[in-house]
């Protein structure tokens, strides 16, 4: 296939919606970077099942709050056969806090990995396609940054991971008007789409009716926007929105709080 030779990072993909897209990635022929944390054994799964359906797949373990790590994973990924070539930044930190009881440690594990790193790692990626690019190899790369559709409707709830999240939007326009020369950088900005670690069933669905549409984004909706922006070459900048309205009427709390 076509895209066999070019490598994308997918952050935190050893389960859940990373290990969606870097599924539906390999269906399109991309080698894929999986990026753990420590789930090792779900990762090795994920390679497994991945490679059974033909996937090129390459593990990579890094500690996103450690700046050595973060440059160990690019030291990896500029040295592997396939070109690195793309980055989607869906790792995500997720603890909750409010504007009354954050503290330093729980601010900065929240930007470490939901700002931080991927703001390093798109910079890499910039300057290892502009090398790229000199060579012959490869013209343009992609960033899609996985956001949260929250930071459209706020509420007072999860004060540091909005934040991040929100820094996260501005390091998406940000790198699209400073890296135009050889990347596009978009992202997705999901509604729930996956009950969280704790909420019931019952929780989940009450979120989902609360919306205008009743109803959130789904993991194919997510799946079908990863691959526009892949597809797309004249979209940078972008933030595509899937919340099923929820922007238009934010709930005054998070549910289940």
């Amino acid at each position: 296939m076509k895209n066999k030779n070019k490598t994308i990072l997918v952050t935190a993909s050893a389960k859940r919606l990373g290990k969606v897209i870097a599924t539906n990635l390999v269906k399109f022929g991309w080698s894929v970077a999986i990026h753990y944390n420590k789930s090792k054994q779900l990762a090795e799964e994920t390679a497994n099942d991945l490679t059974k359906i033909g996937g090129n797949v390459t593990l990579f373990q890094a500690d996103l709050t450690k700046n050595s790590d973060v440059e160990k994973l690019i030291y990896n990924l500029e040295n592997s056969k396939s070109t690195w070539s793309g980055l989607i930044n869906n790792a995500g930190y997720f603890n909750y806090d409010s504007g009354t009881n954050f503290d330093i440690k729980n601010l900065n594990d929240h930007m470490s990995v939901n700002f931080m790193a991927p703001t390093i790692l798109t910079k890499a990626l910039a300057n290892f396609t502009l090398k790229m690019k000199k060579e012959g190899k490869n013209k343009q790369g992609f960033v899609i940054n996985i956001l949260d559709a929250k930071i459209f409707g706020l509420n007072p709830d999860y004060y540091s991971y909005t934040l991040s999240k929100q820094a996260m939007y501005g390091l998406t326009k940000m790198s699209a008007l400073s890296y135009s020369a050889c990347l596009r950088v978009n992202g997705i900005a999901p509604g729930i789409t996956l009950s969280a670690p704790g909420q019931d069933e019952k929780q989940f669905k009450k979120s989902h009716k609360n919306n205008l549409l009743k109803s959130s984004s789904t993991t194919e909706e997510i799946l079908d926007a990863v691959q526009l922006l892949i597809k797309s070459k004249s979209m940078t900048g972008h933030v595509i929105l899937l919340d099923g309205g929820a922007h238009l009427a934010p709930p005054r709390r998070d549910v289940g709080l």
